[in-house]
């Protein structure tokens, strides 16, 4: 008899660690069964009103009952969108055969599934997006984290473009802007790693989610490079304020984009109609609500970062896109996760461990600003108030 403590999983199943900040949002909603109200600062969901667009063409689409199977690469009038509007700001024509729509979390997966082996060596640039490592570990990879320095502003380096190179890897993942820190990497750094991988045969993931809110340094994207072995995805979630539709894309030479497109129809079989239909309404209107969107995170990052500034215990470097501000909490003298845990438990406010992001950031955590904007108020006053407190008590 099996005891089900001790389940025969694969060494896959084995492997699965998902993503941290999802394990203190199950613990947030513990709180709130029991009728605490709870400051969510913990996971990237934006709360700003979508285009009223994307939901009428969503409900029409719905209402049309178009609810049956489309084309595993996605449906042809949005990858056509994507690729004209990548176009428009890139020195070649993106063809509708060169995007596949798929989510874009899981075209990570997708991605090391696609080009790397069991034992590969895949290089990180750390702090980066938990689903690197969740996915590399799941695949079975040999991760090798590059750190970034902080004393840098966390800014990728033509030194650690090097010492990844220098590792002889099967793949790179180069996140810009990025995850947690904001940061925007500047355009020679990332032609100069794009054109290392190219001459030396390495498959590079691009990962460009947060590309359309960059409100600091000029964002520069690598779709319009032509690389073989050259992979950008992004996603609509954050741009449109969407996460549940689950839709994001993939920019590929064409060999590559088939393989993505067999991926999707092994996986899922194909993205629904209707919310592909609804991001294409929203592609129409991307350059007014981009604007609006950058205005906003630009000005609430700034308004937050002060806040914290008033603190003589927290250092931040504030950020050039998104909707995150990674926090130096080292002075203190808590580590990350117990950090995380007194907030949430003390004051109710829920906040990501920095070590998810690489595990030699536990001093740090990530605050996400991307709420409603008076929950974002007051889960940073009861952040404060928790380090003053707990600062005064032990020192």
């Amino acid at each position: 008899m099996t005891n089900i403590d001790s389940l025969p999983f694969s060494a896959r199943g084995n492997a699965l660690i998902g993503q941290e900040m999802f394990k203190v949002l199950d613990n947030a909603k513990k709180l709130e069964l029991d009728g605490k109200k709870v400051f969510h600062l913990e996971l990237g969901s934006p709360r700003m009103p979508p285009p009223e667009e994307i939901f009428q063409e969503t409900i029409k689409a719905l209402e049309n009952k178009l609810t049956g199977y489309t084309s595993s690469s996605g449906l042809l009038e949005l990858r056509e969108e994507i690729g004209r509007q990548y176009s428009l700001n890139q020195k070649k024509i993106i063809s509708s055969e060169e995007v596949v729509i798929s989510p874009a979390n899981l075209l990570v997966s997708q991605f090391m599934d696609l080009v790397c082996d069991k034992g590969d060596r895949i290089v990180l640039f750390s702090p980066f997006f938990p689903t690197y490592l969740a996915a590399s570990s799941y695949i079975g990879l040999d991760v090798q984290d590059i750190p970034l320095s902080v004393k840098d502003g966390f800014d990728l380096s033509i030194e650690a473009v090097d010492k990844s190179l220098a590792t002889h890897p099967r793949a790179i993942i180069v996140n810009s802007a990025n995850n947690p820190t904001g940061r925007v990497y500047s355009q020679n750094v990332l032609e100069y790693l794009a054109k290392k991988c190219n001459e030396l045969g390495i498959w590079l993931l691009s990962d460009e989610t947060y590309a359309s809110i960059a409100f600091g340094r000029p964002f520069f994207s690598l779709a319009g490079l032509d690389y073989p072995q050259l992979v950008v995805i992004s996603s609509f979630s954050k741009i449109f304020s969407i996460p549940g539709f689950r839709t994001g894309y993939a920019i590929a030479n064409k060999k590559v984009a088939e393989k993505l497109s067999l991926s999707n129809s092994t996986l899922f079989s194909c993205a629904p109609a209707f919310t592909q239909l609804g991001c294409l309404a929203g592609l129409m209107q991307l350059q007014e609500y981009g604007d609006k969107l950058k205005l906003h995170y630009q000005k609430t990052s700034k308004e937050i970062a002060k806040i914290i500034r008033r603190s003589s215990v927290l250092e931040i470097i504030e950020p050039d896109s998104a909707f995150y501000l990674f926090v130096d909490i080292s002075q203190t003298c808590l580590k990350d996760t117990e950090f995380c845990e007194l907030l949430l438990s003390e004051k109710h406010t829920a906040t990501t461990p920095g070590s998810s992001f690489g595990k030699q950031f536990d001093n740090f955590v990530r605050i996400a600003i991307c709420g409603n904007i008076e929950d974002v108020q007051e889960g940073v006053n009861r952040f404060m108030a928790f380090v003053e407190e707990y600062t005064a008590k032990n020192t």
